[in-house]
């Protein structure tokens, strides 16, 4: 009983002080004066304005649909910010929503109109860097920050698997990242704020944790769900565990305390650390829930609840307005895993057909699949079982906020990135390495 207690009362004070931590950094940059961020804020509204809220940046693609719309919400948010009451404004959440997104941001930093909307369920914790980035640059260049920063994080990480003998897996996890055109995560902070989530969780593990227990593991897990829910809310917010998961598969298949294990010890150690992360994404929710509660009282926290819970299983139509027909359950949820499939292949805005997802992403699969049935030798299911539960998460998580997933494909289908990097490897590694040892190579 003791030896359980200890875990729960360790996990337990992770969350709480994590919790604390952010709502402490949330108030402190909430305190920084207008004034300060006064000069950026305006040469971030003038360039927000007569700019497309989703603008295709190359070609026709999905995959390059830019989201302009959400970053000058959040934008406009941090501006209308109030120093003097910085935990309520933050809590809050209210900006000035008159005309398009562009224009109420730009009345906002002028001082043309005040604050007429509040979005409570909103308030993503990246104020907590954009707020003082604010008070020296631009949106366009904090947009290159960050993008530049999970980039190079990423780039360490694959060459921190090379370095340590996992060449085919640095070579798969660079593919999977490049697959999900990591170049968008410099044009836009709601496409990689989870990112950038994921890559310092990445990092972190990579340094200081890799050759912990899963007893010391699930603290940090159930702090990064914390931070997650903090700084994200609804994007990409699986990536912030698969990846750190994926990389302690890697790690413990020829280095860690766990070689050799069982299939079921290692698909117990993604139960065990999964259910943390989601421990303290729930303990993140209910806090911020709780504090507009008691901010703005039981109707505006029922009405952000009913809001977030309609992602879960909400009417979707079959075009963007509302006359458009309803699409049913059942299309709705295939939708919501194909919408995200399609972004992976070069589909074009418009009307998308299923076909043109389910057929390539089938059919790479078979022969995947194909090539390790006649070519494997024996299957490392110690590694790939688990390794394969992170790949179904993403598309859980679609079906689980399928209203979510089937309207922000374009932003949802780069949690999918595990899923590519785990079916690379097991192709390789079950499959094509079987003619390379043939040929008398060396397996990797």
């Amino acid at each position: 009983m003791n030896n359980l207690r200890m875990p729960i009362f360790k996990i337990l004070s992770a969350v709480l002080l994590a919790m604390a931590a952010c709502v402490f950094l949330l108030t402190a940059t909430a305190c920084i004066p207008r004034s300060v961020i006064q000069k950026q804020s305006e040469a971030s509204a003038e360039y927000f304005v007569g700019r497309d809220g989703f603008p295709v940046l190359f070609g026709n693609g999905v995959n390059a649909i830019q989201d302009n719309y959400s970053d000058t919400v959040l934008c406009n948010i941090i501006y209308c910010i109030d120093p003097a009451h910085p935990f309520t404004s933050a809590v809050r959440a209210g900006y000035v929503g008159t005309g398009s997104a562009g224009e109420g941001y730009l009345a906002a930093v002028r001082g043309e109109q005040e604050v007429d909307t509040e979005y409570g369920r909103y308030w993503h914790g990246t104020m907590v860097l954009l707020r003082p980035l604010l008070t020296v640059m631009p949106i366009q260049w904090i947009r290159v920050l960050f993008g530049t920063a999970g980039t190079l994080i990423q780039l360490m990480l694959i060459a921190a698997l090379w370095r340590n003998d996992r060449r085919a897996a640095a070579v798969c996890y660079g593919a999977a990242f490049l697959l999900v055109h990591p170049w968008m995560f410099f044009v836009s902070l709601e496409y990689g704020t989870a990112f950038l989530t994921a890559s310092a969780a990445e990092l972190f593990f990579w340094l200081r944790l890799k050759d912990r227990p899963d007893e010391s593991l699930m603290p940090f897990f159930a702090v990064v769900g914390v931070v997650t829910f903090f700084a994200d809310f609804l994007t990409t917010e699986t990536m912030t565990f698969t990846l750190p998961m994926f990389l302690l598969i890697l790690w413990r298949s020829g280095h860690g305390l766990q070689k050799g294990g069982s299939v079921r010890e290692n698909c117990v150690s993604v139960v065990k650390n999964g259910s943390c992360w989601l421990f303290g994404y729930a303990a993140m929710f209910l806090l911020k829930l709780l504090f507009l509660l008691m901010v703005a009282g039981g109707r505006v926290a029922a009405s952000s609840l009913e809001e977030g819970m309609f992602r879960i299983g909400g009417v979707v139509r079959e075009a963007n307005f509302s006359t458009a027909a309803e699409v049913g359950a059942a299309e709705r949820l295939s939708g919501a895993i194909w919408h995200n499939l399609a972004c992976l292949f070069p589909t074009q805005t418009g009307k998308m057909e299923a076909a043109g997802a389910w057929i390539p992403s089938l059919l790479i699969l078979g022969i995947g699949l194909a090539a390790v049935y006649l070519l494997h030798d024996r299957i490392d299911w110690e590694r790939f079982a688990p390794l394969w539960l992170l790949a179904l998460i993403p598309y859980l998580r679609f079906l689980a906020l399928s209203n979510h997933a089937y309207i922000h494909f374009f932003i949802t289908y780069r949690a999918q990135m595990v899923s590519l990097a785990v079916f690379l490897l097991f192709v390789y590694e079950n499959g094509v390495i079987q003619l390379i040892t043939k040929r008398g190579g060396k397996k990797r």
